[in-house]
């Protein structure tokens, strides 16, 4: 269960910012990361009319929550092949048990590096792996790889 609540606002505090992030993926060494992208989670509606009804519309009830795909994008290094082995084990190592999922942390820090948000993705699983594109006109630009994860569910939690 979520402990995020809401309570009375400072009208002098600053809303937080979202450029400094940590991420931590089970069983792998801490990855620097760019940006993590989708983060969403929806109730879904069963809409229905009873065929005795004398209203002319659909009642509408809450049904399940559905968490989306979350992207995680990060440049290339040399050497770097953890999310790749993650990867690659998922996709053509057949023998492999597919049904291992890790746990993933997002934290976002503040401007001592003290966590104030704490997402808790659970049941997380590689579903797309997008390496850089190229471009012989780019410059100096960055590599960058993108890696998507399905999750069965997250929570998200006040810091400290």
């Amino acid at each position: 269960m979520s402990d995020y609540s809401a309570n009375s606002v400072n009208p002098f505090e600053w809303p937080l910012v979202k450029f400094s992030f940590r991420v931590t993926i089970d069983g792998l060494p801490e990855l620097g990361f760019q940006t993590v992208e989708g983060l969403e989670s929806e109730i879904g509606i069963a809409e229905y009319r009873m065929g005795n009804s004398d209203f002319l519309f659909k009642s509408k009830r809450p049904t399940l929550v559905t968490f989306s795909n979350v992207t995680f994008k990060k440049g290339e290094f040399l050497g770097d092949a953890n999310l790749k082995d993650w990867w690659h084990m998922y996709a053509w190592e057949h023998q492999t048990n597919r049904n291992e999922r890790k746990e993933i942390l997002i934290e976002l820090l503040d401007e001592a590096a003290d966590v104030m948000m704490t997402w808790t993705l659970y049941g997380a699983f590689p579903v797309k792996f997008t390496p850089t594109n190229m471009d012989a006109e780019a410059d100096s630009e960055v590599a960058f790889e993108e890696f998507e994860v399905a999750i069965e569910s997250f929570i998200l939690e006040k810091g400290s």
